[in-house]
């Protein structure tokens, strides 16, 4: 019998950017309920190029369980589908673990990021004392983030951070919890003002090419009204629309041309 494979995870079907999460996924399933909860409570500024106003929005996330094939491919260029953020989660404080086991599979974690171009990651390192009850080999959680570091962060130190018991009610769980949420959304937010621009960019650029033989309007108009969906996304509705009036114009536009004696034959539908 052939092994049966098994397939990602996938927390919520809503259309959300995607955050992959890596490492222990029994801890984060632990957090998931407080993260899908209390990332969107707080709006950040959204900042985009070519002078345009600044926005508040307030980020949600679809996290899906690591798998190397929802990385993006080469020439893939939907945003819908793309992974955002990466997060691999441990609660190691064993340094023989860490050795033996939990170095090892974030290697391979960062291998399969960089194969794909993948550069926003997130280590994060829950501290937590029922964990560490009956261990011999436990080092300070600082220890163990510093070895992260190390070993993987390079001059990234701010790509390793650690959660004290995001669980408790302490004020300095709920501390390091507020400190994580803000340092999430910050990646986030970063990753997709990056990307975002350049399909907008690429956009562009197959707009001007609207006059070559063979373009074709059909194409076009998918890639445009994903970007409607991706500002669909982030609840920004007057920027989605904004598209679909663009596209109304330019098809407006190929049909004045075609009636004053344009060739049609150079454009698809």
């Amino acid at each position: 019998m052939e092994p049966h494979e098994e397939k990602p995870i996938i927390y919520t079907m809503e259309n959300k950017p995607i955050v992959t999460c890596a490492g222990d996924q029994n801890l984060f399933t632990a957090l998931y309920g407080s993260l899908t909860q209390q990332l969107p409570r707080e709006p950040m500024e959204w900042r985009r190029s070519y002078g345009r106003a600044p926005k508040m929005i307030y980020l949600e996330a679809n996290f899906v369980q690591f798998k190397e094939e929802l990385l993006p491919k080469e020439g893939n260029k939907a945003l819908l589908t793309f992974p955002f953020l990466h997060i691999y989660w441990t609660d190691c404080c064993d340094s023989e673990v860490y050795k033996a086991s939990v170095k090892e599979d974030m290697q391979r974690w960062q291998a399969a990021l960089r194969l794909h171009g993948s550069v926003d990651w997130l280590i994060a390192v829950v501290e937590s004392d029922n964990k560490k009850k009956n261990k011999t080999n436990i080092l300070p959680r600082t220890s163990i983030v510093d070895k992260i570091r190390s070993d993987f962060c390079n001059k990234q130190s701010d790509r390793c951070v650690s959660l004290c018991d995001p669980l408790k009610e302490s004020s300095r769980s709920q501390e390091s919890w507020s400190s994580f949420l803000t340092k999430l959304r910050t990646l986030l937010l970063m990753s997709f003002t990056r990307n975002l621009g350049r399909f907008e960019d690429d956009m562009r650029t197959l707009r001007e090419k609207r006059t070559e033989p063979g373009w074709s309007f059909c194409d076009y108009f998918m890639v445009q009204e994903e970007l409607a969906f991706v500002f669909e996304m982030l609840q920004q509705f007057e920027d989605a629309l904004v598209q679909y009036d663009e596209l109304d114009a330019l098809f407006t536009q190929y049909v004045l041309n075609f009636g004053a004696g344009g060739k049609p034959s150079s454009v698809k539908i």
